[in-house]
């Protein structure tokens, strides 16, 4: 029987690959797969074991090598987004050297001889790292979905040196514009669409036959009407009103914006004034971070956090994604009628849905806060600028602009719908509930 390898680093992984056709056309397909779990979550992913699956949760990855291979990795990367990374990081770290030293990775990675060069010297790096798990199950192929984690990156180096076949993917559509440069290629990279088709052959140095276009398998569940509830339902559900609009705010945590409880708050002053349409706010936390805004009590503020989550762990919380949490998400989307975020993928799952979209790019209420302190700045990163340039949502640079929008789209949805339209034609790819499927098919065809 044939054997394939599945690294799965997160909730994220979680959500996109076993929780989708992916795993459900893999389990089909007479195979055996070994899904490989980042140490220390293991026993959350035991529930998947069954007579062709088998889990085996990895040991530690994080060493000297990988950390500084991680950050040599990321600063190579010359985009802008990187060059916004670097100013954050030397203004929380405060730095000089490795700033510089970062500026020069940064000139030095505009070469692909340079990159290649990296690559040469990663590979060659001593480490044994799951070459028992090999040995044991002699893996026909190993599907690694995060790319950069270092649990990832090092076993794609074990694959090479045992000359067993890779497939990897974009975890997301920032991935290769923002995260690192790609220590190790695969035999094949997926990709969501021909933007990051791009990316992974500037940056990632890919040949173009191998890298393929699957679509991005987080937005199959928007093709799926089975999903959605009756809108009382979905009301009754959460607390809500149903003869009120629905203002779907979605919080990217404190890390990004640490200035949401503000808004939050200005949005609700202007509805207890009537400045907005009668309305009320729903508040999606991610599942990943904290926000101040858990602890605002108001009386049109309805509070809702996604995922099973565990203790918070360095700002992060471990979460797993559960069967409820899509058709939530589906029914709040759906049901919004507008949403509003922080420079956040969320912005797909919208326009996915034809719903308005505001951009917060204020720094709460009234501060006037310089470029590389204020959220201004990343609005400026790469993966972001097809949103900026295709007059898809309403950016709001000042609190007085987050309410002039709210109303312009509670008044007219149909406002920027061409580029609504534009975003899904050219970003999203297909929206036919069929990435994952895509997916394995790929994956299938690799493993031979």
């Amino acid at each position: 029987m044939k054997t394939i390898f599945i690294t799965v680093y997160d909730g994220d992984v979680e959500k996109n690959i076993l929780q989708s056709k992916v795993f459900h056309t893999l389990k089909q397909a007479g195979i055996r797969i070994v899904l490989l779990i980042k140490n220390g979550i293991g026993h959350n992913y035991r529930r998947y074991a069954d007579e062709n699956v088998i889990v085996e949760e990895l040991p530690a990855s994080s060493c000297f090598s990988e950390k500084f291979f991680y950050w040599i990795g990321w600063n190579v990367l010359p985009t802008q987004s990187i060059y916004l990374r670097r100013h954050r990081s030397y203004k929380l770290h405060r730095n000089w050297l490795r700033f510089k030293f970062g500026e020069i990775l940064g000139m030095c990675g505009k070469s692909r001889a340079f990159r290649q060069w990296l690559r040469w010297l990663y590979v060659r790096i001593p480490d044994n790292y799951g070459e028992y798990l090999f040995e044991r199950y002699k893996p026909g192929l190993l599907f690694a979905p995060s790319m950069f984690s270092f649990e990832d990156g090092r076993l794609l180096r074990m694959a090479k040196k045992k000359g067993v076949r890779t497939i990897t993917m974009s975890k997301s559509w920032d991935v290769l514009t923002n995260k690192a440069f790609t220590k190790v290629l695969a035999d094949k990279i997926l990709v969501q669409n021909a933007l990051i088709r791009d990316a992974a052959i500037r940056l990632g140095d890919y040949a173009p036959e191998r890298v393929e276009v699957v679509g991005f398998v987080q937005f199959d569940f928007v093709a799926d009407p089975s999903l959605l509830l009756p809108r009382e339902k979905f009301f009754e559900n959460i607390g809500a009103d149903p003869k009120k609009k629905l203002i779907l705010y979605s919080m990217s945590g404190d890390w990004k914006n640490p200035y949401d409880d503000e808004v939050v708050q200005g949005i609700h002053i202007a509805i207890e004034k009537g400045k907005v349409f009668p309305a009320q706010i729903l508040t999606r936390f991610h599942p990943k971070y904290s926000s101040k805004v858990e602890r605002l009590e108001l009386p049109f503020l309805i509070k809702y956090r996604p995922c099973e989550s565990g203790e918070q762990v360095e700002r992060v919380y471990p979460f797993t994604f559960r069967a409820e949490d899509f058709v939530d998400l589906a029914n709040m989307l759906y049901h919004s009628d507008v949403t509003i975020n922080t420079m956040s993928s969320i912005t797909l799952d919208a326009i996915a849905f034809d719903k308005p979209v505001i951009l917060i790019s204020h720094d709460g209420m009234n501060r006037s806060l310089p470029y590389f302190d204020s959220l201004r700045q990343f609005y400026d990163e790469d993966h972001y600028r097809v949103i900026m340039e295709n007059h898809c949502t309403k950016v709001s640079y000042r609190m007085e602009d987050t309410i002039e929008a709210i109303n312009a789209y509670l008044a007219d949805p149909s406002l920027d719908v061409e580029g609504r339209a534009y975003i899904r034609e050219h970003v999203l790819y297909k929206l036919d509930g069929n990435s994952g499927a895509r997916i394995a098919e790929a994956v299938l065809r690799s493993l031979g």
